[in-house]
């Protein structure tokens, strides 16, 4: 047995704590807080780091997604370009490809076509699969990247008004010879392209005046002063150049317009050389048009004379596409002048099927354009009522004479002293030439006519009445010029308006972009101030051109027509 020296014992007592000295020791290191925040720290540096690397990978999906969209978009957008002619789905992995992606599988890529090649709609859906760095860490090793896009080109229902220059000018370095096979391969584009009886072309020539025509004219009430020509005089006033819309209708309530004199403000000659208001059918509008043949053939009998109103010309193309014409197609459907699938031609501006389109061409600037007097100032009118003139009708009744269109058959009356001067006889009388003996075709009946005002300008012009009628009797410069169409500011038979007609083309121009009608121009050899004002008018593309270059000018309004939308 092994004895334990007592010694032994209190140093093992000495060195063995109590409960209780356990407890505050314990307690002490619980509370003790020294070396806490170096783990806390640690654990939120690995979260910190983790979060930044799902975070870089979802920065590397996004940038991959947006280049797949961006990708796809254009991709879509070609393959529904009607005017290319390779097959869309080979288009479509063209652009995957040289993109540096991994182009769609065919069943992908869904076209769809029109039978006459008037529709197209491309719809495309991808998928890929990028492998992740740092979210594979929490069990995520890929991300998932989907992309789609539709694009569709669709020709729709297509109204157009084309706006053509016939004035004068275009007969200078072959412009109206250019002009007519672009404007013809416009019309052979536009067709092309559309199913049938969905387009519908207007065409306006315009030069110092609109020609409506006789079968437009008979929609809308005009004034008969003579019938002999058929343009309307439009009226700031009247606020005709801030709408688009015309008063259709011939009933007692509706919109008179006043017709445009038939006369020649611009030659002196007897007859008269070249009208105001051109009567020639080539110089006609042609409304509402869907026979591609019947367009061209009015192309290529347009002829060129007179002065520049674009204000005018740009009121009659915003008119035709205007809802209020309306009842003019329905007549003209009724009369078998126009097909009857046109029959809610015009359409409504907010109908977003159909595509109202301008197409505004010059070869100049606004210049004059001229107005008989017709006001109430005027004593006489000058467009209407007996004239000063009158005429021995054994002229008339003898059409053969080889004097048929001289001076000799006129006698022009003073009102201050009640005299005729026979140009026969070439003095002042107290009868006009025909109404006394001897005088050509005088057996006792007075054979002197008077003749109105609208018979006067259709046998001599303005300035041969001024200079051969007026100058010869009255032998005064002074009063010749008085009556010259454009040598003083206030001509006794006409007024003539210039310096407006540029604020009146862009007054109409307004009115028509506001109802959404694209507008495109083309300056064709035309000078600095015509150039400005296209441009101004226009709202959807601007072209300047020189020569041939008027092909390239119709060929981007094509494409601009047949234009993309893109859904997604």
């Amino acid at each position: 047995m092994t004895m334990i020296a007592p010694e032994e014992i209190c140093i093992a007592a000495a060195a063995t704590p109590d409960a209780p000295a356990l407890r505050r020791a314990f307690g002490r290191f619980r509370r003790e807080e020294d070396g806490s925040l170096l783990i806390f720290g640690l654990f939120a540096f690995v979260m910190m780091l983790l979060l930044a690397g799902i975070s870089l990978d979802l920065m590397r999906d996004e940038e991959r997604r947006t280049t797949l969209q961006n990708t796809i978009d254009r991709a879509a957008l070609a393959a529904a370009d009607l005017q290319q002619s390779l097959d869309p789905k080979d288009v479509v992995r063209d652009y995957f490809q040289k993109a540096g992606l991994k182009p769609p599988a065919p069943e992908d890529i869904i076209v769809t076509e029109g039978t006459l090649s008037d529709y197209r709609k491309v719809e495309i859906k991808v998928s890929e699969d990028m492998p992740t760095w740092f979210m594979a860490l929490v069990g995520v090793k890929t991300l998932s990247t989907p992309a789609a896009s539709t694009a569709e080109e669709s020709v729709g229902q297509i109204e157009i008004s084309l706006i053509l220059d016939v004035s004068g000018s275009m007969n200078s370095n072959s412009r109206l010879t250019n002009l007519k096979p672009a404007a013809k391969n416009f019309v052979d584009q536009i067709f092309d392209s559309a199913e049938e009886d969905k387009v519908s072309i207007s065409i306006i020539p315009y030069a110092t005046q609109v020609s409506i025509g006789d079968n437009l004219a008979s929609y809308f009430n005009m004034t008969v002063e003579q019938t002999d020509s058929t343009c309307i005089e439009f009226e700031e006033s009247e606020g005709d150049f801030t709408t688009t819309a015309m008063s259709f209708g011939t009933d007692w309530d509706d919109r008179i317009y006043q017709r445009n004199g038939h006369f020649d403000p611009f030659y002196k000659a007897s007859p008269p050389n070249l009208m105001n208001c051109a009567p020639e059918a080539e110089r006609n509008i042609l409304p509402f048009s869907g026979s591609r043949t019947e367009l061209k053939t009015f192309i290529d009998n347009l002829s060129a004379e007179g002065n520049t109103s674009i204000d005018i010309g740009m009121k009659w193309g915003s008119a035709l596409l205007d809802p209020s014409m309306q009842g003019v197609v329905d007549g003209m459907i009724a009369t078998g002048d126009i097909p009857a699938a046109f029959s809610e031609r015009p359409y409504a501006y907010d109908d977003k099927e159909a595509l109202k389109i301008i197409v505004l061409m010059t070869d100049g600037a606004n210049t004059t354009e001229y107005r008989l007097r017709s006001d109430a100032d005027s004593n006489p009118y000058y467009d209407e009522g007996q004239s000063l003139l009158y005429r021995n009708k054994y002229y008339l009744e003898n059409a053969s004479s080889s004097d048929n269109w001289s001076r000799d058959q006129y006698s022009l009356y003073n009102p201050s002293t009640h005299k005729y001067y026979s140009f026969k006889k070439s003095a002042w009388r107290d009868k006009p030439w025909g109404d006394m003996s001897g005088d050509t075709g005088y057996s006792g009946s007075p054979m002197a006519v008077p003749m109105d005002w609208p018979e006067v300008w259709s046998k001599m012009s303005i300035y041969y009445f001024s200079d051969e009628i007026i100058y010869r009797a009255y032998g005064s410069s002074s009063m010749r010029n008085q009556w010259r169409p454009a040598s003083v500011s206030n001509p006794v038979a006409n007024t003539y308006i210039y310096s407006a007609k540029d604020d009146l083309t862009l007054d109409i121009c307004g009115a028509a972009k506001a109802e959404g009608v694209r507008i495109f121009t083309i300056a064709f050899e035309a000078p600095t101030q015509g150039q400005q004002l296209l441009n101004s008018c226009q709202n959807a593309g601007y072209y300047a051109v020189e020569g041939l270059d008027i092909n390239d000018a119709f060929a981007g309004i094509v494409n601009s027509i047949n234009k993309l939308r893109l859904t997604h």
